[in-house]
């Protein structure tokens, strides 16, 4: 009974909230569109989404994670296949080549290369002798990630490629790696600001000249929200559409101005829970690679967390990073419920293989 045994051994407490927080995200699409979308498409395809991703995140977690360690290289072989798809045959939206449209429906790949990357790094460390790499082994780790980032940029779509530091950040922490080359880092880091600048598209550039503007209308929902908010689909700038995209990067905006900060204060709070959670699953995990893993996958959502909240309230430019479920959106909810399966995985198998 390997199985039933794994099952006794879930979280409960962990995947409960990761629904709930979807259901939150679902009644905040639902007050951000209402008043445009009174068919209410936008709300039932997110259901749909979710409805999806809970099957998918049912399969990521029962499966033990060595087997997606055995088929890594495929899943990362495909998801990079599919981003040069895009950028041969894909169609622009919203300024880049990030969908793949399939009559109807349509995905994006880049955000399912975020989990097909994090198992094949997390795979590579497990197969690791050393604690430690060396500069040879850190490289290959590091070229791992570059591919689909590479890609990724010359969509070009520079918000969902930055999403990809926290596997840098952890692949160096996790590695071993020696203060110098963190000083290094940071180095290229600040010569390869300038030169980012000079590659980044007139619409791009609009959005950093933008957050320099303090009157934005994100940073006035949420401060007209109070302690506690204007009430359910009560909000004016969601209802009066001052909000640009309310429903997908703007989403805790709603949030502030119905919510108020109690409300905030909740779902940030879900957000910890999740977190610290993940941060045991690491901690007890039963080998190198499921530690690594569920790192990985926690730093995806609190990079997206942290990102999203600071460009709401003007600490930094817009950069299209959706809040991890709460936000519309299928790949990005679907992933996000993948990473919340793989990482009750990880805690599952934490005393061997069942």
């Amino acid at each position: 009974m390997p199985r039933a045994r794994a099952l006794s051994a879930l979280d409960i407490n962990f995947i409960g909230t990761a629904i709930a927080i979807t259901a939150i995200g679902c009644m905040l699409i639902y007050s951000a569109t209402y008043f445009t979308d009174p068919s209410l498409n936008l709300l039932l395809k997110q259901v749909l989404w979710i409805a999806i991703g809970i099957a998918l995140m049912l399969l990521f977690m029962l499966v033990d994670y060595h087997v997606f360690f055995e088929i890594a290289p495929v899943l990362y072989g495909i998801g990079n296949v599919l981003l040069v798809y895009l950028l041969i045959w894909g169609k622009v939206t919203a300024h880049v080549k990030s969908w793949i449209h399939i009559g109807s429906f349509q995905f994006q790949p880049s955000e399912f290369m975020k989990i097909f990357t994090a198992l094949m790094l997390a795979r590579y460390f497990d197969r690791q002798e050393s604690a430690y790499m060396n500069t040879r082994s850190f490289l290959r780790a590091m070229a791992i990630i570059a591919l689909p980032v590479g890609l990724i940029i010359v969509e070009p779509d520079f918000g969902t490629a930055a999403t990809f530091f926290p596997l840098v950040a952890v692949a160096m922490f996790f590695g071993g790696i020696r203060w110098k080359v963190w000083v290094v880092a940071a180095i290229v880091l600040v010569i390869a600001l300038p030169v980012g600048w000079t590659l980044l598209h007139q619409y791009q550039k609009d959005r950093v000249i933008t957050f320099l503007n303090p009157d934005r209308d994100p940073k006035i929902a949420i401060g007209s929200g109070g302690i506690h908010g204007k009430g359910f689909r009560q909000g004016t700038q969601a209802k009066l559409e001052y909000l640009p995209a309310r429903h997908t990067d703007f989403i805790f905006a709603v949030l502030g101005e119905e919510w108020g900060f109690i409300g905030v204060m909740i779902v940030l709070g879900l957000y910890l829970f999740l977190i610290i959670q993940a941060l045991n699953f690491a901690r007890n995990a039963r080998d190198r690679g499921g530690t690594f893993l569920a790192i990985c996958l926690i730093s995806f959502f609190i990079f997206h967390v942290l990102i999203n909240v600071s460009m709401q309230i003007g600490i930094l430019p817009t950069t299209g990073i959706p809040l991890p479920l709460i936000s519309y959106g299928g790949s990005s909810t679907m992933m996000f419920l993948i990473a919340i399966g793989l990482m009750a995985n990880v805690d599952m198998r934490r005393f061997g293989h069942v």
